[in-house]
């Protein structure tokens, strides 16, 4: 989304010269979404099974542990959204150059995170309540049991209470909705920027504090996807303050196009958990002392960062990222990542179930999510005009009436020079 997430929310971004940030939002939460859809119909796509494969001659199983993984890397997706916030959620202080910057989107955050994420359980659990959802039924002809193991138990409503307003956003509750393991992280994580920013912004050397807080994530217990948050609050310090980015020429897209295709190799590191990488391309990038979901964090998150540098050296990907439907992916991105688990579970796998018996397995797949597209960009759009939007301004008029600062009043009696050049000895 700032992405999410939140970076999932997008209003953050369209501001000021950053609006090509949206598409690339837009186009991390399609990925998310196909990753998703490839869990339910071709498990084998994410796992690396051979005996759960759709397809013929080990398509599967090649994709999963090869670079072409990346087109449904929904891990490596998640890692942008989070150096994607990094970044926008540091670009008012680093524009202003103000306390008061940071105070005012910390007292936004909570209702703009959490309004869109409550509204998105409730429309989960209603889904629930009314019986819609057939994820079970798909899971037992796909194969894939995992997504199918979702929506099991209805909760009660102490239950519910107790989720809407502790479970999900301090903990990650995701029996509503498995995307929901991420918003605890989006939601610290701003506040990992924004603490990080008021206590060391403006230190002549704050740079080795970003890298002495990464190196504290990895060897501590703290999650280290937080790692993504100040490596974006140190990407775009450099954006404003180092000449570094600002480099022209033939040597600006050189270094760019490395970049991005670092990037990119980086963020297909395999997550499938029955694919040794020791024997796939990337095995140098597993050495012994490096666990593997260690190696996941780590390399998604270093090639998420990649990847935004390039587009700071690339205006050509700038241009395409700029373009009106992207940027329109990308206003809708949090609703569609919120919402698109639920549709997936009751609408998508209810036309599958109506379709399989009529046509072979790969042309249900086919007409289910050429079915399921429309419906999934009408309700994000529907989400984030009745939700998103809303939203951001209960939040801004909660910060303008409630927490913004009070301007000095001005005194009613003048005082005089000397008195005042007084006072200032004093």
């Amino acid at each position: 989304m700032s992405a999410v997430p939140a970076s999932l929310p997008s209003s953050t971004t369209t501001q000021h010269t950053l609006s090509y940030l949206d598409g690339l939002r837009g186009l991390a939460a399609a990925v998310v979404v196909a990753h998703h859809f490839a869990g339910f119909f071709y498990p084998a796509l994410l796992s690396g099974d051979q005996y759960s494969a759709r397809l013929g001659a080990g398509v599967e199983v090649a994709v999963a542990s090869s670079p072409a993984s990346i087109l449904l890397g929904g891990n490596f997706a998640v890692c942008l959204f989070f150096v994607l916030s990094g970044l926008v959620l540091s670009e008012k202080f680093w524009r202003a150059g103000t306390m008061e910057a940071l105070y005012s989107q910390a007292c936004r955050r909570y209702v703009r995170l959490m309004l869109p994420v409550t509204f998105a359980a409730c429309v989960a659990l209603l889904l629930w309540w009314a019986g819609a959802y057939y994820n079970t039924e798909v899971g037992e002809i796909t194969g894939a049991r995992r997504f199918g193991e979702y929506w099991a138990e209805l909760p009660g409503w102490k239950q519910v209470l107790h989720d809407l307003v502790v479970g999900i956003p301090l903990s990650g509750e995701s029996s509503y909705n498995p995307v929901f393991w991420t918003l605890t992280i989006e939601l610290f994580g701003s506040f990992v920027v924004f603490t990080l920013l008021a206590l060391f912004g403006t230190l002549r050397h704050r740079a080795v504090v970003y890298a002495v807080a990464i190196l504290v994530l990895c060897v501590s217990e703290l999650n280290f996807y937080y790692a993504g948050f100040i490596l974006g609050v140190w990407i775009n310090d450099r954006r404003h303050n180092s000449a570094s980015l600002q480099v022209s020429g033939r040597l600006r897209v050189a270094v760019g196009g490395l970049l991005l295709a670092g990037g990119l190799f980086l963020g297909s590191y395999p997550t499938a958990e029955l694919i040794r990488v020791e024997d796939t391309i990337y095995s140098f990038l597993r050495p012994e002392w490096l666990g593997n979901e260690r190696a996941i964090q780590m390399w998604h998150l270093l090639g998420a960062a990649l990847l935004l540098l390039a587009v700071f050296r690339l205006p050509t990907l700038r241009r395409l990222l700029s373009l009106r439907w992207l940027r329109g992916l990308g206003a809708i991105s949090f609703s569609l990542y919120l919402l698109h688990f639920p549709v997936l579970g009751s609408f998508s796998s209810a036309v599958f179930l109506a379709l399989q018996a009529q046509f072979t397995y790969a042309t249900s797949v086919a007409l289910t999510i050429l079915a399921s597209l429309p419906v999934l960009l009408l309700v994000s759009y529907a989400m984030y005009r009745l939700v998103d939007l809303p939203g951001i301004r209960l939040a801004q008029w909660l910060y303008d009436t409630f927490f913004r600062p009070q301007k000095p009043a001005a005194p009613l009696v003048p005082i005089p020079a000397a008195s005042a050049a007084e006072a200032l000895r004093s």
